[in-house]
C-alpha cells in the first residue's frame, strides 16, 4: 500500500528546520547541497527552496507520514504545506493536546484517544526498552515482580514507561538495581539524580501549562497517590482559592470548569469513570503516578504544600495542609508554622488537634469522607472569618452545624451530603455569599418494600447514591458499618416527622440570593421555602423532596419561574410517591437540561415533551407504565442519557423493546436493579448513536435476553452487572448474542 515512509520526532524547542531535513532524507527527496558541506549529493533540504520544488517528485508515489510530538497548532501550520507537497496517502500526527488533534483532522472520525496500556501491552513495551528487543525476549523469574512494581507506577502511560525501560537499559540488570529504582520512586525525583532523565521527559507536560494552569496542577497534590477526583469539588475549590475567577464573559465556575478539561485535553489527568466524550464532562479523574509526582515535588519545591502522614516533610511552612494517615503525630504539626495556612484537607480518621485556631486565614476545610468526626468537633467553626469552603460530605456523625456557623460571612460553598444533619441553623440566612448548597440523600423508593429484610440491599444501594460520589480511604471505607442509627436514618419512620432525604431550610432562605445549587432540601411542611425559593434568580441546579397533594401545584409554579434552572431533582416518599402531583399544567424551565425523579409515579408528566433541551433523565423507584412512557422517552430530541433505576416500571416481567428510529440522539443507557427485565430486544435503527451500555444489578439479565445488538454499530463499551467491569464490544458481542 505505502511506497515509501517517513517517521519524524518532533522535538522541543520547535526547529522547522530540523523538521523538513529529516522528512527529506527518510523520503529520500533530491540532491540538494547546503553551502560549506562538502558532500555534493548529501539528502538536505532547506526551507528557503520550498515545498513544491523540493518534494514534487512525490507525485503518484504511496506514501505515510507519521509526526511524532507536535505540540501547537503554530507548529502545524509551519510543517503541513511541506505535508501536503508530499501527496501521501496517510499522514499521521500524535499528540497530547485535543486542540491540535482537532485542528489537523477535521473529521472526528479521524481523531483516535489512544487510552493507557494494559498491563501485558506494557510489559511488552518495558521489556522490548529494556532487552533492546522487540519480541521473544523474557525477563529473568528474579526480576519480574520488580518490573511489575516498576510498571505499577507507571499507570500504562507509554512515554513513561519507555523513559524508564531505556534508563534501565544501561543499568545492570539485577533484582538489587531494579530495587533500588523502586525504591527511589517512592522517596521522589529530587533524591534520585537518574530519575531526573524521566522528570525531564515528562517536564514539558507541566513547562509548557500557561501559569494558571501550573497552579491547578499544583493543587493537585493535595491529593493522595491513586485517589479519585470529583470534578466539582476540585472546581468549586479552585474557585475558593481564587485559581478561577469570573471574566467579563465567563462566570468564575464555567473558567474552572474550561481549566479542568484543558487539563484532561491535555492528557495531565485521566478520566476514572467510563463516560463517552460526546456526553458532557467527566464526572470524576485521576493522575497518573509519575505527573502526580511531578507535580508533588514542584509543590514542595515552591513551599506550595504540607502533607502529614506516613512520612514527614521537612518544611515547616506551607499554604495548604493535607493529612493523610491516622497515625500523623501531633508534635510535626505543632511544630507549623499555622498562621499562613489556606486549605486544610484530611484523609483519613479525625483527630480533635488536626484544626487549630491559629489557621485564621483558613479559606478551605475539606473533611469529605472523614471518619470519626463529631458535633463537638465543629464548635469552633466560627472562628475562620475567611473560610469559602466546608465540606463535610459523608461525615456520618455529624447531626448539627453550630449557629455560630453564620460568621463565616465569606463562605461559597457548603457540603453536608450524606450527613445526619436534618435542618440548617437559623444564621445561614446570614451568608451572603454562598453559592453551593449540597444537603440531604437520593429518596428511596419504600413504597415498594415493605420489611427491613427486603430492603437491605436497597438500603445499602441509598447510602452508597448518598455519598457515593464520596472517595472514602481504603483504610476509613473498611471501618463503615451500617449501624442502627444510620438505618433509622435511611428508612422512613413516624417519630421523625420529617422528610429524611431532604433538609429543612430555616425562613429568610430566599436572602441569599447568589445561591447557584441547592438540593435536597424538603418542601412537605414549609410553605415559607416556596416563597423564598422565587427569590433564587440566580438558580441553576435545585433538588427538592417531600411534594403532595397540598403543594405540589405551588411546587411547579415556583420551578417555572426560575428561568435560569438547568438541573432538577424531584422526589416524594411512600406509596402514593409523585403520582399525581407531576399533573398539573406547568411551563418548564426552557433550559432545563438535566431532570430526576424519584418515587411512583405510574405515567409520566404531559410537560415533559416540552423539556426540547433534556439531555440527561433519571428514574427511580417511578413504577411507571412501561408502553406509555417509552412512547414518550423515545422521541425526547436532545435525550444523550438515560437511566433506569429500581423499578422504573411496574412490569413484573418487562420485555423492553428499543424500536427502529428511537433515542436517535441517546449515547448512555443505565439499567440499574430492574429485577424484572425478562428479554431486551433492539430493532436495527434503534439507538443509532449509542455509545456506553451499562448493566448493573438487574437479576437474571445476561446471557440470552439480548437480541439485536449487532445492530448498535457505535457500541464501544458494556458494564457487566454486579462489578460494573468494563468490557469491549467484541467480548460483549460474543459472550451476549
Amino acid at each position: 500500500m505505502f511506497e515509501q515512509g517517513a517517521w519524524v520526532s518532533v522535538m522541543r524547542p520547535f526547529n522547522l528546520d530540523d523538521v523538513i531535513t529529516s522528512l527529506a532524507r527518510q523520503l529520500k527527496v533530491g540532491n540538494f547541497s547546503v553551502p560549506g558541506q562538502e558532500n555534493p549529493n548529501a539528502i538536505v533540504v532547506s526551507r528557503s527552496l520550498g515545498s513544491e520544488e523540493s518534494m514534487k517528485h512525490l507525485n503518484g508515489i504511496g506514501c505515510i507520514i507519521v509526526l511524532d510530538g507536535v505540540s501547537s497548532t503554530e507548529e502545524w501550520k509551519l510543517i503541513k504545506p511541506y505535508l501536503l507537497a508530499t501527496n501521501a496517502r496517510r499522514i499521521i500526527v500524535t499528540t497530547t493536546e485535543a486542540s491540535v488533534a482537532e485542528h489537523c483532522s477535521t473529521a472526528y472520525k479521524n481523531i483516535y484517544k489512544l487510552q493507557a496500556l494494559d498491563d501485558a501491552a506494557a510489559l511488552e513495551l518495558f521489556k522490548s526498552k529494556v532487552l533492546m528487543e522487540t519480541s521473544g525476549c523474557d525477563l529473568h523469574p528474579g526480576i519480574a515482580l520488580e518490573a511489575k512494581l516498576i510498571l505499577k507506577e507507571c499507570d500504562g502511560h507509554p512515554l513513561t514507561i519507555a523513559s524508564i525501560g531505556e534508563l534501565l537499559s544501561s543499568k545492570p540488570m539485577t533484582t538489587i538495581e531494579w530495587k533500588k529504582l523502586n525504591d527511589h520512586f517512592s522517596a521522589g525525583f529530587e533524591s534520585t539524580p537518574s530519575l531526573q532523565l524521566i522528570r525531564t521527559a515528562l517536564s514539558p507536560t507541566y513547562d509548557d501549562l500557561p501559569y494558571h494552569l501550573q497552579l491547578c496542577l499544583l493543587y493537585l497534590s493535595i491529593f493522595p497517590k491513586g485517589h479519585k477526583i470529583r470534578r466539582r469539588r476540585l472546581v468549586i475549590r479552585w474557585i475558593a482559592e481564587g485559581y478561577s475567577c469570573e471574566t467579563h464573559s465567563k462566570s468564575a465556575e464555567e473558567t474552572g470548569e474550561s481549566y479542568f478539561q484543558e487539563l484532561i485535553n491535555r492528557s495531565v489527568i485521566r478520566p476514572s469513570k467510563t463516560m463517552p466524550s460526546s456526553v458532557g464532562r467527566t464526572d470524576s479523574f485521576q493522575v497518573n503516578n509519575l505527573h502526580r509526582k511531578i507535580s508533588f515535588s514542584k509543590a514542595m519545591e515552591e513551599n506550595h504544600g504540607f502533607v502529614l502522614g506516613s512520612t514527614y516533610n521537612s518544611q515547616d511552612t506551607g499554604r495548604h495542609i493535607v493529612i493523610i494517615s491516622t497515625e500523623s503525630d501531633r508534635n510535626n504539626l505543632d511544630s507549623m508554622d499555622l498562621y499562613h495556612v489556606r486549605s486544610l484537607t484530611v484523609f483519613g480518621a479525625w483527630k480533635s488537634y488536626f484544626i487549630s485556631s491559629k489557621m485564621r486565614l483558613l479559606r478551605v476545610l475539606d473533611l469529605e469522607g472523614t471518619s470519626g468526626l463529631k458535633d463537638n468537633d465543629l464548635k469552633q467553626i466560627g472562628i475562620f472569618f475567611h473560610l469559602r469552603y466546608l465540606s463535610l460530605r459523608g461525615c456520618v456523625d455529624i447531626h448539627h452545624l453550630p449557629d455560630s456557623v453564620g460568621n463565616l460571612w465569606d463562605l461559597q460553598m457548603l457540603d453536608i451530603k450524606g450527613t445526619n444533619i436534618m435542618k440548617l441553623p437559623n444564621t445561614i440566612t446570614k451568608l451572603k455569599m454562598l453559592q453551593y448548597i449540597h444537603a440531604g440523600n437520593v429518596p428511596l423508593n419504600d413504597g415498594a418494600t415493605s420489611s427491613l429484610s427486603k430492603i437491605s440491599k436497597k438500603v445499602q444501594e441509598a447510602v452508597g447514591e448518598a455519598i457515593g460520589d464520596t472517595e472514602l480511604p481504603e483504610a476509613v471505607a473498611k471501618t463503615v458499618q451500617f449501624s442502627a442509627s444510620v438505618l433509622n436514618f435511611l428508612i422512613p419512620s413516624p417519630t421523625h416527622g420529617l422528610d429524611i432525604h431532604g433538609i429543612e431550610v430555616p425562613d429568610g432562605i430566599g436572602n441569599l440570593n447568589a445561591l447557584q445549587t441547592l438540593g435536597v432540601v424538603s418542601v412537605s411542611a414549609w410553605r415559607a421555602i416556596l416563597t423564598d425559593l422565587e427569590k433564587f434568580t440566580q438558580l441553576r441546579k435545585l433538588g427538592v423532596t417531600g411534594i403532595n397533594w397540598k403543594n405540589s401545584r405551588n411546587v411547579l409554579s415556583t420551578i417555572g419561574k426560575l428561568s435560569l434552572l438547568v438541573s432538577l431533582s424531584m422526589g416524594s416518599d411512600g406509596k402514593q410517591g409523585l403520582h399525581g402531583f407531576l399533573d398539573h399544567m406547568f411551563l418548564p424551565p426552557k433550559q432545563l437540561q438535566s431532570l430526576k425523579l424519584y418515587g411512583n409515579l405510574v405515567t409520566l408528566p404531559a410537560w415533559i415533551n416540552q423539556l426540547q433541551n433534556l439531555a440527561k433523565l433519571k428514574l427511580q423507584g417511578t413504577r411507571l407504565q412501561y408502553g406509555l412512557a417509552m412512547q414518550v422517552l423515545e422521541k425526547l430530541p436532545h435525550l444523550s442519557i438515560l437511566r433506569l433505576s429500581m423499578e422504573s416500571f411496574q412490569d413484573k416481567k418487562l420485555a423492553i423493546h428499543f424500536q427502529r428510529d428511537s433515542f436517535l440522539t441517546l449515547v448512555v443507557l443505565e439499567l440499574a436493579y430492574q429485577d424484572g427485565i425478562n428479554s431486551v430486544t433492539i430493532d436495527e435503527g434503534a439507538m443509532p448513536n449509542l455509545e456506553l451500555l451499562q448493566i448493573k444489578d438487574c437479576s437474571h439479565v445476561g446471557k440470552g435476553i439480548f437480541s439485536g445488538l449487532s445492530f448498535l454499530r457505535n457500541l464501544k463499551e458494556f458494564c457487566s452487572r454486579v462489578t460494573m467491569t468494563p468490557i469491549s464490544w467484541n467480548s460483549c458481542a460474543q459472550s451476549l448474542l
